[in-house]
């Protein structure tokens, strides 16, 4: 059976994968894919309630935490 780190990637990956294809339909490019992927993720918070601005911040906090794990030496304002 696979572990749940595999399937929680795996589902990430298909999001990803679905908003490339959705963005290059319309004339975007994987910029646009991942500001797309953003504003859903606040989209989902604020329909569940939450702050839109918090929730932006939290989704600002995740894509630095992304770019420091992936690019260690990159500077994040």
């Amino acid at each position: 059976m696979t572990d749940e780190p595999t399937i929680i990637k795996r589902r990430i990956e298909a999001c990803a994968m679905q908003a490339q294809m959705n963005a290059r339909n319309h004339g975007g490019d994987n910029a646009t894919a991942a500001a797309d992927l953003m504003c859903a993720f606040v989209l989902l918070a604020v329909k569940s309630g939450g702050d839109p601005e918090r929730a932006r911040a939290a989704m600002w906090g995740h894509a630095k935490a992304c770019v420091a794990d992936f690019w260690p030496d990159a500077k994040i304002n």
